[in-house]
Order: C-alpha cells, then sequence, then structure tokens
C-alpha cells in the first residue's frame, strides 16, 4: 500500500512541469501516485536500517513537491528536509505551502548549491540528471554537499529511453552522453540527457 500524504496539491500549470499529466482526467490522483511510488522507492533504496530521525535531507530538482510533500511525516518529527529547484514559480509554492516543516531553496543553472560542504545525509534527484548538460559538474556539487559516509540516489535516462527518443539500437560501446533539445528553455523542460 502507497503512502498518501494530506498535503496540498500544486496548481496544475506547476504539477505538470514534474511529470507529464496532459491526458490525466484527474491531475492530482496522478500526481499523488507518483510522488508515493518514489518515496516507496527511496525507502526501498535506504533499507530497514535507515532513519530520518536527525538527518539533514535534500530533494534536488524537487519541483512542485510531488515527491518532497510525501516527508513531511518525517520534517515534522524532527528530520531537516529541504527542496531545492531552478523554477522559481514551483520553489515559491513549496515555500509558501509545505514549508514549514520542510525547508526550500531556489537553486541555479549551474553551481554551487545554496549549502554549506558537508550538509546532508541523503540526497535525491529524480529524473534531474534527464535535463542536465554538465552532469559531472552537479555530481561533484552534491559530492560537495553530502556528509562523509552520506548517500546519493539519482535517476536517469539511459537505454530503454534511449532506443525510444533516438529511434536507434541502444550500444553500450558506443553510446555515452547524448544531449536531445539542447536549446530547450528550461520552462519547457530543458534539455533532454541520455546516459
Amino acid at each position: 500500500m502507497l503512502f498518501r500524504s494530506s498535503a496540498p496539491f500544486p496548481p496544475y500549470e506547476l504539477a505538470s512541469r514534474v511529470c507529464t499529466l496532459e491526458r490525466e482526467a484527474d491531475y492530482r490522483e496522478v500526481y499523488e501516485r507518483r510522488g508515493a511510488e518514489a518515496r516507496a522507492a527511496i525507502l526501498s533504496l535506504l533499507g530497514d536500517e535507515w532513519s530520518f530521525d536527525g538527518k539533514r535531507v535534500l530533494d534536488f530538482g524537487c519541483g512542485a513537491g510531488r515527491t518532497l510533500r510525501h516527508f513531511l511525516p518525517e520534517a515534522a518529527a524532527g528530520a531537516e528536509i529541504w527542496g531545492v529547484d531552478i523554477d522559481e514559480p514551483s520553489i515559491d509554492w513549496v515555500a509558501g505551502s509545505l514549508c514549514p516543516p520542510l525547508h526550500a531553496a531556489r537553486g541555479a543553472a549551474e553551481p554551487p548549491l545554496p549549502f554549506g560542504d558537508g550538509r546532508f545525509d541523503l540526497v535525491w534527484a529524480l529524473s534531474v540528471f534527464t535535463h542536465l548538460v554538465s552532469p559531472m559538474r552537479w555530481l561533484a556539487e552534491l559530492h560537495r554537499v553530502l556528509a562523509p559516509g552520506g548517500l546519493l540516489i539519482a535517476t536517469y535516462m539511459g537505454r530503454y529511453n534511449g532506443e525510444a527518443f533516438t529511434h536507434e539500437a541502444w550500444d553500450e560501446e558506443r553510446t555515452g552522453l547524448v544531449i536531445l533539445r539542447r536549446d530547450q528553455g528550461w520552462e519547457h523542460g530543458g534539455p533532454m540527457v541520455l546516459m
């Protein structure tokens, strides 16, 4: 059974920036389900021994809080949970609607993040590297803000998405970093990056 959040929903325009909702009859149900699935996936990767007690956590590329809103109980119980995003309307909505107990900060298109070295015990970046044309710079930046022994959970588009978008067979020996829609503006999701 998936966790359901009692948090408010962002307006459709912000929710659809995080996941495609154009053909959905009830965007809130889809937004809720996808956020709950992301929470479940994160928790499964952390394992049963993980505890949020006293931890500092960062949702890098949180959008309007699709996943972040499912961690309100942990934040209310004492975990310091932050969301950061480049999209000003989205992060403003998070700050105005989910903070406190969460925290929000606006990021930029290039490093650095507005946090000190070693600040976070856990960082997740769900479908963010999908849009970063300089992934190594951002990996180094996320490493900088991770505490010693901290964990990074990052997703990206690879083989299965690559074949769908490029209409070519995926070849591990030939395919590295493929940037599609390089000049697409951030208001339309930014570039699309396959790794």
